[in-house]
C-alpha cells in the first residue's frame, strides 16, 4: 500500500489524462448524433478518479516516516491535482465549444 500511496498521483493522474486527451478527439464524433454528451460524463469520471489519485497520495502521507517519503507522497498529491485542474478546463472546453460545427 505504502508503494502505491507514493506514486498514485505521479502515475495515475497522468494517464488519465492522456485517456481523456484522447477519448476528447474521438467522442465528439458519436456525440454529434445524440442528445446525450459522452465527452463530459467521460471528463467527469476522468476528474473524479485524478482526485481520488490525489487522495491516495495525500492518506500515504499520514503513515510516511522519511523526508524522502514525504515529499514523494506530496509531489504526487500536487502532481495529481494540476492533472485534476487540466481535466476541469478541457471539460468546460468541450462543454462550451460544440464539437458538431466543423
Amino acid at each position: 500500500m505504502m508503494m502505491t500511496a507514493k506514486y498514485a498521483g505521479l502515475v495515475l493522474a497522468p494517464a488519465i489524462w492522456a485517456i481523456n486527451t484522447q477519448l476528447g478527439l474521438v467522442l465528439p464524433y458519436a456525440d454529434c448524433g445524440t442528445e446525450m454528451s459522452s465527452t463530459l460524463l467521460v471528463c467527469a469520471a476522468a476528474i473524479l478518479l485524478a482526485v481520488g489519485s490525489a487522495l491516495i497520495s495525500y492518506a500515504g502521507r499520514v503513515s510516511a516516516g522519511a523526508r524522502t517519503t514525504l515529499f514523494l507522497c506530496d509531489l504526487s498529491t500536487l502532481t495529481a491535482l494540476i492533472f485534476a485542474f487540466a481535466l476541469i478546463l478541457q471539460g468546460v472546453g468541450s462543454w462550451l465549444v460544440n464539437g458538431c460545427q466543423h
